[in-house]
C-alpha cells in the first residue's frame, strides 16, 4: 500500500557466528526480506501488525522464538533500521532482551553506539554530551562546520532521516523437497516417480537461479515398531566431482546408489535436497580428444560397485608399508572426467609402476656363495645382472605371522626388473617393474 510506513527487525547476537543458520531460519519466519549482518540479523517485518499486534508484540515473538531455540540475543524493532539497528546493539551484553522502539528510547540511546571516532566522543563527553538527547540540541549547522560533512551521515540516523535500505544478501546453499507416503512402501523402485517429480522441481529452481549441483541427498523416513516410537532414518549422500543438471543421470544414479545398500525398513517419508554449485563450464573443441563423459563414467563405475560391491572399487592408492601388496583402494578418489586446459599441467614426472602376476610365476633360482646368480621362469630365463634385498615382506607383525615371505628386486639380463620372492623353500616371480 502506498504511503505505508516500513517496520524493521533487528536480532543481535554474541555468537552470530555459530548460531548463523538459525537466526536466519527464524528470520524467515517472521519476513522474506532478510539481511545476514556481521553480529545478527536484519529483517523487514511490515504489516505484521495485522497478524502479530503492536512492535512491542512483534518483538516479543521474535523472543520466544529465540527461547525456543536456546540462542541468545537481543532484538528491537523499530520503523528505521538505524533505530532498530542501535537498539538491538545497546543491550548486546545481555542473553535475552526485546524492545520495541519508542521516540523516548531512541534519545536515551548512549553516542558510543553511533559511528563517532573516540577523539569526538572525548570531546563530547568533556561538554556533557552523552546521548542522542543531548547532541540533537546542538545546531546541526554548527555540528557541520566543526566536524566536516561527513558528519551528517550521524546527524541523519540521529533525525531518523537515513537512507539506509535493507539488502537482501542471504545466498542460499541448498534447497530441499520432501513427501510424505500414504502407506509405507518396501520397495524403493515403486518411488522412483516420486524422486522424479521431486528432481523436476529442484533442478528447474536451481536452474532458475543460474546454478547447478553436484550433491542430492536423499532422506529416508522408515517404518518403526510400536515398541520403538523413535524415528528411524536413513540417508544416502550422493556425490560427483562435476556439476550437472541431468535428471536423467541423477535418477539412474540415486537408483544405483540405493540398489547397492536398499532401506532396512519400509519407507514411510521421502526428502531430497540438493546443493548449489556454480555451473559446469562447456567444453566445446573440434580437436579434442574423444573420451566418455564423466556422466557416462559414474553410472559404469556405479555398476560396477552393484556387482562387486563398494569395497571392491576404487582407485590405487600406495601404502607406505612393507607388505607384501602395498596398496589399497580408495573409493573417494574417482576420475574427476576433466580436461586438462594448461599444457603444462600434462607433464607429468615419470613414475615407476609395477604390475602384479596373477598367480605367482614360479622359478628356479640359483645361488653361489650366497649371491643370487640365475633366475629360470616358463616365460623368461636369464642370469642376474643386479639385486637388492632381502626384504622381510610383512612389517604388520602384530597381525599376520611375521616375516614370512622374503623378497628381492633382481634385473635378469635381457629380460628386466622383477620382484623375487620366497615363501618357505619355494621362490616364485610376484611381477614386473615397468
Amino acid at each position: 500500500m502506498l504511503g505505508q510506513s516500513r517496520l524493521y527487525a533487528c536480532i543481535i547476537s554474541q555468537h552470530a557466528d555459530a548460531d548463523e543458520e538459525i537466526l536466519l531460519s527464524i528470520a524467515y519466519g517472521f519476513a522474506y526480506r532478510v539481511e545476514k549482518l556481521e553480529d545478527g540479523v536484519l529483517f523487514d517485518v511490515t504489516g505484521l501488525e495485522k497478524l502479530i499486534g503492536n512492535r512491542q508484540a512483534i518483538a516479543r515473538d521474535i523472543l520466544r522464538e529465540l527461547k525456543k531455540k536456546n540462542v541468545s540475543g537481543s532484538v528491537a524493532v523499530a520503523e528505521s533500521i538505524d533505530t532498530a539497528l542501535l537498539l538491538a546493539r545497546e543491550n548486546k551484553g545481555l542473553k535475552y532482551a526485546a524492545i520495541a522502539a519508542s521516540p523516548e528510547k531512541f534519545r536515551r540511546l548512549p553516542l558510543h553506539n553511533l559511528n563517532i571516532d573516540e577523539d569526538t566522543l572525548g570531546v563530547f563527553r568533556a561538554l556533557g554530551i552523552d546521548n542522542v538527547a543531548d547532541l540533537q540540541k546542538i545546531p546541526e549547522s554548527e555540528l557541520v562546520a566543526r566536524y566536516g560533512q561527513e558528519f551528517r551521515n550521524v546527524l541523519d540516523i540521529v533525525s531518523q532521516t537515513s537512507r539506509r535500505t535493507l539488502t537482501p544478501n542471504v545466498k542460499e546453499k541448498q534447497i530441499a523437497w520432501s513427501h510424505e507416503l500414504d502407506f509405507a512402501v518396501d520397495d524403493f523402485g515403486q518411488l522412483i516417480f516420486i524422486v522424479n517429480r521431486a528432481l523436476d522441481d529442484l533442478l528447474a529452481d536451481i536452474s532458475y537461479q543460474a546454478k547447478s549441483t553436484e550433491q542430492i541427498d536423499i532422506h529416508f523416513q522408515l517404518e518403526t515398531e510400536r515398541s520403538s516410537p523413535a524415528g528411524v532414518y536413513k540417508l544416502y549422500e550422493i556425490k560427483t566431482c562435476f556439476p550437472t543438471l541431468d535428471k536423467s543421470f541423477w535418477l539412474k544414479l540415486i537408483n544405483l546408489r540405493i540398489s547397492v545398500d536398499p532401506p532396512a525398513a519400509a519407507i514411510v517419508a521421502v526428502k531430497v535436497t540438493a546443493h548449489f554449485t556454480n555451473p559446469r563450464p562447456v567444453q566445446a573443441s573440434l580437436y579434442a580428444a574423444s573420451r566418455p563423459t564423466p556422466e557416462n563414467l559414474l553410472l559404469t563405475v556405479g555398476k560396477i560397485k552393484k556387482l562387486v560391491g563398494e569395497e571392491n572399487v576404487g582407485v590405487p592408492a600406495i601404502l607406505k608399508k612393507r607388505l607384501e601388496r602395498p596398496f589399497t583402494l580408495d573409493a573417494d578418489r574417482l576420475p574427476a572426467g576433466k580436461e586438462v586446459k594448461d599444457a603444462s599441467q600434462r607433464l607429468v614426472p615419470p613414475v615407476i609402476a609395477f604390475s602384479y602376476f596373477e598367480p605367482p610365476l614360479p622359478a628356479e633360482v640359483f645361488i653361489k656363495n650366497r649371491k643370487l646368480i640365475h633366475l629360470r621362469t616358463q616365460w623368461f630365463t636369464g642370469r642376474v645382472l643386479a639385486y637388492s634385498g632381502v626384504w622381510k615382506s610383512s612389517s604388520e607383525w602384530w597381525l599376520k605371522r611375521p616375516w614370512s615371505v622374503h623378497e628381492w628386486h633382481v634385473e635378469v639380463e635381457n629380460a628386466g626388473i622383477y620382484r623375487l620372492q620366497k615363501k618357505g623353500e619355494e621362490w616364485f616371480v610376484a611381477g614386473e617393474f615397468d
